[in-house]
């Protein structure tokens, strides 16, 4: 496992999966697997995967600790853990700490300023599928490696719970700024509802 602050992807191939309703209905399965790293965001990597629409790989689970009890958010990381074959990265500085400790410390995290940064952009807390746009851009060698899928914009629920709760985020600012940073044939948009 990388050491906090190494991105381990930076000269590789990278899908990252969205958790949205919608990829149910897509047939990206194998072309999401044929990655050389996959990445889920939060729950989505708990979710029922399949072969042919979803995938079913998961390498790294980007992980936004929030709300909760201590216990609550340990376990959600640990399930989390268990989700990913390489590692998890720990998102949104909210809630990175438990019992007084900082767990970036021992994971990678996507820093504290470029969330700042990212907020001043959308001017709203931005989605973790947000932040881990904003996190891979800055750490692949080229946008040609980054591929996304199920990103629809909080359009269907999540797969993984099945609630579309949007929170205190603004969907219209999140796919203005993703579709200007994500060349146009490396976003795979879902098919609509069957």
């Amino acid at each position: 496992m990388a050491k906090p602050g190494e991105y381990p992807w930076r000269d590789r191939s990278v899908a990252l999966v969205g958790s949205a309703e919608s990829l149910l209905w897509s047939d990206f399965g194998p072309e999401i697997d044929a990655h050389d790293i996959v990445v889920r965001i939060n729950q989505g990597a708990f979710a029922p995967l399949q072969a042919a629409s979803t995938g079913v790989r998961t390498d790294y689970v980007f992980l936004t600790l929030t709300g909760g009890s201590p216990r609550a958010k340990l376990s959600f990381l640990w399930r989390a853990r268990r989700a990913a074959t390489r590692g998890v990265v720990l998102m949104s500085e909210k809630g990175r700490t438990v019992l007084r400790v900082d767990l970036a410390r021992f994971f990678l995290h996507y820093p504290a300023s470029w969330q700042r940064e990212l907020i001043e952009t959308l001017g709203q807390r931005p989605s973790t599928g947000a932040m881990a746009v904003d996190l891979l851009t800055r750490t692949l060698g080229s946008l040609d490696q980054l591929d996304l899928y199920g990103f629809d914009f909080f359009r269907t629920p999540d797969i993984a719970h099945g609630r579309n709760r949007v929170v205190a985020h603004d969907p219209a600012a999140e796919e203005t700024y993703i579709r200007r940073t994500i060349p146009p044939e490396r976003f795979h948009a879902s098919p609509k509802a069957p």
